[in-house]
This record gives C-alpha cells, structure tokens and sequence, in this order.
C-alpha cells in the first residue's frame, strides 16, 4: 500500500513586529520613561549642587589660604542680583570689589581681584549668605565675621558651608541627604 503524503500548506513565518505590538512597546516605554525622567532631573540638579557647592568650599579654602601665606588680609565678598549671585575673593580692605550685575568684578584702587565667581539666575541654583562679605587675617587665617553661606535649588534643598572663627569649614545639607553630608541642625 501506498500512502500519499498530504502535503500542508506552509504557514508563512513572521519577520519583525506588528503594528499593534510596536504601538504597545511604544506605550510601555513612555511610561517608564515618564516615571524615570523626574527622578533623572533630579540626581542631575542635586549633581550640580554639589559641584557649585564644592567650588565654593575650595575657593574659602583658597582664600584662607592665601590669607595664611601672603602679608595681606583676603576678602570674601557675596553679591546678589536679580540676574544671579556672585562672589568675589580679593586683596585689599573689606568691600573695595564688587560684582556687577553681569558677574565681572569691579575694584576700587584698593582692592585687587583673585577669583570671581558667577551664577546664573537661570539655573535655579542661588548663593546667599547671612553675612555679605567674610575677611581672612594675614599670617593667622582667622575669620573676621564668622558665617554661613548656603547654596540652595528652589526646590529648598542645598548645602551650607559654616565658617569658623579660625577660617574653616564645615558642611552640612538642608532639607534631605545630600553627597553623603550630616543634615544641618534645626
């Protein structure tokens, strides 16, 4: 006897994906998107913190500095503006250099720029300070106007900077953890 194989028809194989199932992918992968870009925003604006907060630790540090191997006393002078904030390090008595509303320094005969730093209002990241300028002694590094400076996000967290009696500084974050530093006491 003889069989007579019946042949089926070959389905064909699909190559690639469907509409609906690109359409789902697509749907599935705003969602996590949408979930993940807040939290992404905000380890980005807590990185900038930290960095600007980090400049101006090492910039009192430099100041103190200067202050200890120079015969010249160093000023530590804040501004701020409706465009931003800005600090300037200089030589000379206590507040002859400014900084003008663009973040460039401006100095009297007296006083002679080191470092000037600005911050743009546009990044929603501002320098205040409960004393506008900070004076380091000659030889001794001691603080004339001991202070704090905070440097904030508008969304209230940040990092302050407490200056000593004998020039130095400490650090603690306001309003959560940040970079593994204590929270500053209430």
């Amino acid at each position: 006897m003889q069989y007579r194989q019946q042949l089926a028809p070959r389905k064909a194989t699909q190559h690639g994906l469907s509409l609906v199932e690109t359409l789902i992918y697509g749907l599935i992968l705003s969602v996590l998107l949408s979930l993940a870009l807040p939290a992404l925003k905000d380890m980005a604006q807590r990185q900038r913190l930290h960095g600007i907060a980090q400049t101006l630790m090492l910039d009192l540090q430099q100041a103190r500095s200067e202050a200890v191997s120079g015969a010249e006393a160093v000023q530590f002078q804040l501004d701020a503006h409706a465009t931003g904030s800005c600090y300037i390090l200089h030589t000379g008595a206590p507040g002859s250099c400014r900084c003008n509303s663009s973040g460039a320094a401006v100095c009297s005969d007296a006083g002679s720029p080191l470092k000037t730093q600005w911050l743009s209002g546009e990044r929603s990241i501002a320098i205040r300070a409960n004393v506008s300028s900070l004076g380091f002694q000659a030889r001794q590094g001691a603080v004339t106007n001991t202070g704090s400076i905070d440097v904030r996000t508008a969304e209230g967290f940040g990092i302050r900077h407490i200056v000593s009696i004998a020039g130095r500084v400490r650090s603690c974050a306001l309003g959560g953890s940040i970079a593994g530093l204590p929270g500053c006491p209430a």
